[in-house]
């Protein structure tokens, strides 16, 4: 009986490293997917940065290639968001409502993607946890795009 019970559990430990170790594989192919994302923007010929700050003073940073459509967006010097809460970023265009180009996930860079040349600005809200179709609150910081080639 005693073998069985270790046998067992050793069966039981095995599953669970499995399981665990197929969770870090996941997050890491994930981490190398984003990597090569902003790598592939960072690298296009085209891209040019600009940033913008909220009256506190925080940030937030694009760069951008028009020609991808696409904008690594990254945010400075704002605390977590209240708990239940998440970033999340719009994209502002005339005449059309905001689009939401996704969660930011702490400090992690998020890549925009689908930048049409008519997008204008980016903002950023506060929501609740999972987002929103449409922001629920005034953003707590907007950035224009033109100095990054876009809205022109």
């Amino acid at each position: 009986p005693f073998a069985t019970a270790t046998a067992a559990a050793a069966l039981v430990v095995a599953a669970l490293f499995a399981v665990q170790a197929e969770r870090t594989r996941d997050q890491l192919d994930a981490q190398r997917d984003r990597a090569r994302e902003i790598a592939h923007v960072l690298a296009a010929p085209d891209a040019r940065g600009t940033t913008g700050h909220d009256a506190r003073g925080h940030g937030l940073g694009v760069i951008a290639s028009v020609a991808e459509g696409r904008a690594v967006v990254t945010l400075s010097g704002y605390p977590s968001p209240p708990r239940g809460r998440v970033r999340q970023l719009w994209l502002m265009r005339p005449g059309a409502q905001p689009r939401s180009l996704g969660l930011f996930a702490g400090d992690t860079p998020l890549v925009a993607t689908g930048l049409g040349r008519s997008a204008v600005s980016l903002a950023v809200t506060v929501e609740p946890d999972g987002g929103s179709v449409q922001p629920t609150g005034q953003p707590i910081v907007q950035l224009a795009l033109k100095s990054a080639g876009f809205g022109e």
